[in-house]
């Protein structure tokens, strides 16, 4: 996952946009030290990576890091470093602030996973667009990092199509007589449609689309409706989307449908991260830790 130290500079100048006062109050400039990130509970990491690069921004030198996607015990030890004390307090809430959110929907994502695999291991879990503006980059690492994938990253990528869309061209026989030449002019990218309504289901895979996004199907519902089309249309790739959480993906999983597109992954409750930041003393030539 590709995060830039533009991004890096911004979530640190959120938090430091010139000084750290109190650390110059209190003349903590070159005292060293160490600062360690752990968890206090059980939880799916994500974000240290992104912590270690604030740390270079820092000079703070990395003494132990666990990767993102691993899943770690109540206590551990996430990410570690030491350096100056001004450097160290300076880092602290924007690496903190990264594990916490992060590691939260890295950890809901990996339950969510989880409880559809055990019922339909080759249901796959989506993720909308639809998250909090700013934080997209990490968002997408973190429901990675818990074993979901992306539905689609921008509107630049997969032609799906909307009932905004439809009603936009004509309604949807305009549609139907446009999937041909949709597919000629988009002939390396997937056409996906958003309905609701089975007979339309059946009439735009007849058509050649890729795929079909049923919106707010009952799970009961929906079951019928994809063993009717995947008996005459068994490549079209079928999407259960809009209300899908993990209050009712079980339910859905049932269904044979081959991926849950949701938005609940990033409303995740933050990871409870604490933070243990100790003066390093000197005694002779050692630099022992407090």
């Amino acid at each position: 996952m590709f995060i830039s130290l533009e991004e890096i500079d911004r979530f640190i100048k959120e938090d430091v946009p010139y000084i750290d006062l109190t650390s110059w109050s209190l003349s903590i400039q070159d005292q060293k030290g160490s600062i360690n990130y752990f968890t206090r509970e059980d939880a799916v990491v994500c974000g240290t990576e992104e912590v270690k690069m604030i740390f270079d921004r820092f000079n703070i030198k990395l003494e132990k890091m666990k990767p993102s996607g691993e899943y770690v015990k109540s206590g551990g030890e996430l990410i570690s470093g030491t350096g100056r004390g001004c450097d160290i307090f300076m880092a602290w809430k924007a690496g903190q602030n990264i594990l916490e959110y992060c590691s939260g929907i890295a950890t809901k994502t990996r339950q969510l996973v989880n409880l559809v695999k055990e019922i339909n291991p080759n249901v796959t879990i989506l993720t909308t667009r639809k998250g909090f503006p700013g934080t997209k980059a990490l968002s997408v690492k973190a429901v990675m990092a818990g074993g979901a994938v992306p539905h689609r990253l921008g509107l630049s990528e997969t032609v799906l199509i909307f009932k905004h869309h439809i009603n936009y061209i004509g309604g949807f026989n305009t549609l139907v007589s446009k999937i041909p030449s949709l597919k000629n002019e988009c002939c390396e990218k997937k056409i996906l449609v958003e309905t609701n309504d089975y007979n339309e289901a059946k009439k735009l895979c007849q058509a050649g689309v890729d795929g079909i996004q049923f919106d707010k199907i009952p799970a009961l519902e929906l079951k019928e409706i994809v063993e009717k089309l995947k008996k005459e249309f068994p490549n079209a790739v079928l999407l259960a989307a809009g209300g899908v959480n993990e209050k009712n993906a079980a339910e859905y999983a049932q269904t044979n449908i081959d991926g849950i597109v949701t938005t609940s992954l990033y409303t995740a409750k933050p990871v409870d991260i604490g933070v243990k930041i100790k003066k390093a003393i000197k005694l002779g030539d050692k630099i022992w830790k407090r």
